[in-house]
């Protein structure tokens, strides 16, 4: 199959399971928050952030070895193939025992961490069985599920997502029966998570040695290769900075709030960050075969190519990122008005809204830049990954104190934005293409430009009250279609206008459908004969 190809594949997959699994998140969340109540909720929340800290062990290990493995998936060489699974498998055996120490190590602190929580009632072994719970599906994704890597970086990535996401939808379908109608409680919650870990485990192993039958890998062997692959060591220890900073962007945010307000506020503020977490994750997953893609070209050589798709997926996610953001700007507040039980949530105002509607924004557009930074390796200003982790930090420390929630979510607007937005872009072309960067800031005006008309226009256009009210689950319905249906026309038909990346993106889009078109109508002739 051709690089196209796995995407469309990964595309097609990907996005049968998010509707799925999004449909499944809209009812369980109601469910566990209505039985479970906002502060074990909010405790489950919080402790994966906890354990997501423990992650930063990894050290980068996998972005660096998926960036070695590009070249030889590409030649065949499944020999080096094997050697780069088995080191792997090896130094993530070793990461796996560095995590389950610190994590027993870390769990002598959860009486003082979770002090204020315990003294306002909450069982202390409630939050040892969370936490011991999340530490034991972390490890198994590093003693078992390691060669899930392989996968990804060979354009195969939708296989894992088949497997994880059966697996989810299965785990979630049972904690709703047992927690909703057999009366259990969060402890059998947490059991039905490490179960369904080790099946997934399990089934990956299998999909492994059925895709790869060649691959004889072993973390034996990987320790002896520790010394012919001394580029991967090198790799980590300037992605581990950026494993930092994303932590710092990804998980702080929750740890903050729980400490310095409360389990219940994290709860409310999961009930934003989960729909944007989902957004986000399903445009970006239904693209993750990009990031091996974007790798496969790099390693060809093909400059002017490179260049090529560079610019069809700036288009694309500037396009994409801020329909998304403006139809979570008109929407957001009246799903979760419908959607959870009105005396367990709190609506955020507007002005937070609009900064979310930034990090969700931000989130998305980066994702070209970050797919390029990868696939040259480029990880070597450590310097801009430590100061925008402090900097997300303090701001969002120092404003909570002062403003609540809200400071929390400017601290990370403030600090992805002159980072994500300014520096990235910038490092790219001085040190992956090699060129000024002169073209890149007048492209990004510009489409910056064309947001903001679109956004006013449209904003304008169902304003008009010609939309029925969203306060009913009918009139959010046609507003979802109409909202983002028309911002995205308007939107797209500007920069169709302005962009050659657009254009280039719409050609490569109408390409892939007029073919499938043609493969559809042969099917069907030879299914007729």
């Amino acid at each position: 199959m051709s690089r196209i190809s796995y995407s469309v594949k990964n595309v097609k997959v990907s996005l049968a399971f998010y509707m799925l699994v999004l449909l499944l998140n809209f009812f369980s969340r109601r469910i566990f928050l209505e039985v479970l109540g906002n502060e074990l909720v909010g405790l489950s929340e919080t402790v994966m952030s906890y354990i997501g800290f423990l992650n930063l062990a990894e050290m980068g290990l996998t972005v660096a070895i998926a960036n070695v493995l590009y070249a030889p998936l590409y030649r065949g060489d499944r020999e080096q193939v094997t050697e780069l699974v088995s080191l792997l498998g090896w130094l993530f055996r070793l990461v796996g025992v560095l995590i389950g120490a610190a994590g027993l190590l870390f769990a002598a602190f959860i009486p003082w961490i979770f002090a204020k929580d315990i003294a306002g009632g909450l069982a202390p072994g409630l939050i040892y069985a969370a936490y011991f719970t999340f530490l034991t599906t972390t490890l198994l994704s590093y003693l078992v599920n390691y060669k899930q890597n392989l996968l990804v970086a060979d354009q195969k990535g939708y296989a894992v997502t088949k497997v994880f996401n059966l697996c989810l939808i299965l785990k979630v379908l049972l904690q709703m029966a047992l927690v909703e109608w057999a009366g259990a409680g969060y402890l059998t919650w947490l059991a039905l998570e490490v179960v369904f870990g080790v099946v997934f485990a399990v089934w990956l192993e299998a999909v492994v040695r059925r895709v790869y039958p060649w691959l004889r890998s072993s973390p034996g062997l990987g320790r002896g290769l520790v010394r012919k692959y001394r580029e991967v060591f090198a790799g980590a220890r300037r992605i581990f900075a950026h494993r930092i900073a994303g932590f710092v962007l990804v998980q702080s945010d929750k740890l903050v709030i729980s400490q310095l307000l409360s389990l219940s506020m994290v709860a409310f503020y999961t009930n934003y960050s989960i729909i944007i977490g989902r957004v986000t994750t399903f445009i970006t997953g239904t693209l993750q075969n990009s990031y091996a893609g974007v790798g496969n070209l790099v390693a060809e050589g093909d400059r002017a190519k490179v260049k090529l798709v560079f610019w069809q997926f700036n288009a694309m996610y500037f396009w994409l990122g801020g329909t998304v953001a403006f139809g979570f700007y008109m929407l957001v507040n009246p799903l979760i008005g419908l959607w959870l039980t009105p005396d367990r949530y709190v609506l955020f105002s507007q002005p937070v809204v609009l900064m979310l509607v930034g990090t969700l924004f931000i989130g998305l557009v980066r994702q070209t830049v970050q797919y390029f930074l990868n696939a040259y390796g480029l990880y070597h200003d450590v310097w801009a990954a430590w100061t925008e982790a402090g900097l997300n930090v303090a701001i969002s420390v120092w404003a909570c104190l002062h403003y609540g929630v809200a400071g929390v979510v400017a601290g990370t607007l403030l600090s992805t934005g002159l980072f994500v937005l300014l520096w990235k872009p910038y490092f790219l072309y001085k040190r992956g293409f090699r060129e000024p960067s002169g073209e890149y800031w007048l492209t990004i005006l510009k489409y910056i430009a064309i947001l903001a008309g679109s956004w006013l226009l449209v904003g304008w256009l169902a304003g008009l009250g010609w939309l029925p009210s969203p306060t009913t689950w009918g009139g959010l319905a046609v507003n979802a279609l109409a909202v983002p249906l028309i911002y995205g026309l308007v939107c797209g038909a500007a920069m169709y206008a302005l962009s050659g990346g657009m254009r280039c993106f719409v050609k490569l889009v109408a390409d892939l459908l007029r073919g499938a078109w043609k493969k559809w109508r042969a099917k069907l002739g030879s299914g007729g004969r």
